[in-house]
């Protein structure tokens, strides 16, 4: 329900002297020009009333005269083709702009494409000399190392050739006393040559004397080779003679190797025949050690048998005696 006496009719006018004075019919102006009266809710009620009736007078066009109604019609076509011409207007320039934008989007992708294989170029030529620069610091590193080292090494070979100089001084001093030792030793040399000279014209007189010795020695020998050739002749002879023995030697080898290999498979076959004679004997050995167990056997069962015989002689005279002791019983108590 509304309050302080508020009802739609208030709403109404309020409302409809806000439009007069151009401003806007609002829930917080009406409420104002009511006097800050009703509730907020109530209001939009009846302004939400107000509005539907109101909308619903002017959709009923039995209300509407007839040449309004034509001027609606003429102003409602010409709105549409109005309408109709601002939309084709905007459709072309739409799709102009469209194509535009299509053509300026392709240029600036082919741009993009271009720039990003520019770009990638750069990069790799950034790249390139990157690895240029790194391969240049790494060289010159390495310069420095090496000069570095160069120079130690110079160090070095400085202190390396006084100690040179200093071996050549000691060296040509040395050398100075070598050639005084070599003049002392060509000298030497040359004076045991000569000697050596002397000693060999001497050897060369006694090696002449042994030749000759030699020669006669020579001649000796060659006469002793004659007598063994005629010795080798003989000989030859003799061998050819021990060769035919020594063939029918061969020949009787043989035969006497075939007898043998004969021989040998009769002793073979002996062998085999001995070699099962060994196991019947070692059957025969079982045999007789089997027959001294029996007959030890034999004897104990023997002994022991004439124990029995004599426990039951013995058991038998007792029990005879007992008999007839028993039967002697009877008689004395009668």
């Amino acid at each position: 329900m509304a309050r302080g006496g508020i009802n739609k009719a208030l709403v109404s006018n309020a409302r409809e002297t806000l439009i007069s004075r151009g401003e806007n019919p609002s829930i917080d102006a009406i409420r104002v020009e009511l006097g800050n009266t009703g509730s907020k809710s109530t209001i939009h009620r009846y302004l939400r009333e107000i509005e539907e009736e109101a909308s619903a007078r002017l959709d009923d066009e039995t209300l509407l005269s007839q040449p309004i109604k034509e001027l609606v019609g003429r102003l409602a076509s010409v709105l549409r083709q109005e309408a109709q011409s601002l939309v084709e207007e905007h459709q072309t320039k739409h799709q102009n702009q469209v194509r535009s934008l299509t053509d300026r989007l392709q240029e600036l992708e082919n741009s993009l494409a271009n720039t990003n294989n520019t770009l990638e170029a750069k990069e790799r030529e950034l790249k390139v000399v990157l690895s240029d620069l790194d391969a240049s610091k790494a060289s010159e590193e390495t310069l420095k190392a090496n000069a570095s080292k160069a120079n130690q090494a110079n160090e070095k070979l400085q202190v390396l050739l006084a100690e040179k100089q200093a071996q050549n001084e000691s060296l040509e001093e040395k050398h100075r006393h070598n050639r005084e030792a070599m003049e002392h030793y060509r000298q030497s040399v040359k004076d045991q040559r000569e000697q050596d000279q002397r000693k060999h014209e001497h050897q060369v007189q006694q090696l002449q004397a042994e030749i000759r010795a030699l020669n006669q020695t020579l001649s000796v020998k060659q006469g002793d080779i004659t007598q063994l050739n005629k010795d080798n002749g003989r000989l030859v002879a003799e061998l050819g003679a021990t060769q035919k023995t020594l063939a029918k030697i061969e020949d009787e080898q043989r035969k006497l190797t075939t007898n043998l290999d004969l021989k040998t498979e009769e002793t073979d076959s002996l062998q085999t025949q001995l070699s099962e004679l060994k196991d019947q004997s070692e059957e025969i050995d079982k045999l007789k050690k089997l027959n001294e167990e029996l007959l030890a056997w034999k004897a104990e069962a023997l002994v022991s048998i004439g124990k029995l015989e004599t426990e039951i002689s013995i058991k038998t005279d007792m029990m005879n005696r007992l008999l007839a002791e028993k039967s002697k019983t009877p008689e004395a108590s009668e």
